[in-house]
This record gives C-alpha cells, structure tokens and sequence, in this order.
C-alpha cells in the first residue's frame, strides 16, 4: 500500500513553522545551562488505551529523553495519574533507563513561584503534537551535544 509522504518525514530544518521554537528552545537551554521536559505518561511512556508495550518501546522519545538527561535536562512525569500510581510511574521510568527527576513538580524553584501549573520548556504528549515537540527537542539536543562534544575535542587539543 502506497501512504503519501506526511509532513513529520520532512526534516525539522526544513520546517520553517518549527525554527522559531527551536530557535527559543535553543537560547533557553544556552542561557539557563538546562531546560526542563515535562513528558505526560499514559500513551506516552507507558501503553495504556493506543498503544501496545511493542509500540512505546519503538517510539523514539524513550532514547530522546535519555540523550536528553545526558545532554543535562530535568525530565519531569507530568501527569492526570493518582498519586497511588506514582511508584508504577517510577519503576517504568527506571525500566525504560530514563532518570525521572519528578512527578509533577517543578524540580528547581521558580522566580515566580511554584503553585499549581508546572513549568516545562517542552511538553511530551500524546495528546500535544509530540512528533513536533520531538522534532524540536532533536534539532536543539544535537545542537547543543555538537557543541559540547566541540569544545571537549579543543580542550584536549591543548
């Protein structure tokens, strides 16, 4: 079966309707040293009503969020669960090898306070336009692991 080419197959440097966002993103991660994701975790990290376990395992956010926390971003479960399910919540985390700081909360405290709404620089979810918010988190992430790995290699040059 033929499937038409979709928009998501399209470079993200080649989405124009993207580079303002990944411009922003970009400055937020170079001016405060990290950013924050907030990743929603039904349907998103865990299989629950679309997805089967095979699915979530193929999906790329699982080894986006790794190099993510490796390239030094807070990884927040930003999430509608009951706090009954907060240690299942953790244990997929630590299954999936992805070090989750918190579960909706702010992991830093916040100039303006830290009531009621988390604060993320990118949303990971299901439900949100997530193949465009990894598009995004994919075309900062290297940018800035490219220019990480850059100076260590000057560094050792000298």
């Amino acid at each position: 079966m033929n499937t038409p080419q979709n928009e998501t197959a399209i470079p993200s440097e080649g989405r124009k309707e993207l580079s303002k966002y990944i411009e922003r993103l970009y400055v937020e991660w170079k001016q405060h040293g990290k950013i924050i994701i907030a990743v929603d975790y039904d349907d998103t990290i865990s299989p629950w009503r679309m997805h089967r376990e095979e699915d979530i395992h193929a999906l790329r956010i699982v080894e986006d969020l790794k190099m993510a926390k490796h390239a030094g971003a807070f990884i927040v479960c930003f999430t509608a669960c009951n706090e009954d399910r907060y240690d299942e919540i953790k244990n997929r985390f630590k299954f999936l090898g992805i070090e989750l700081d918190t579960i909706n909360n702010n992991p830093v405290d916040l100039p303006y306070g830290n009531q009621n709404k988390i604060y993320a620089n990118l949303f990971l979810d299901d439900r949100a336009g997530l193949n465009e918010a990894l598009e995004i988190l994919e075309a900062v992430m290297y940018r800035i692991i490219g220019e990480k790995n850059s100076k260590e290699i000057l560094i050792q040059d000298f």
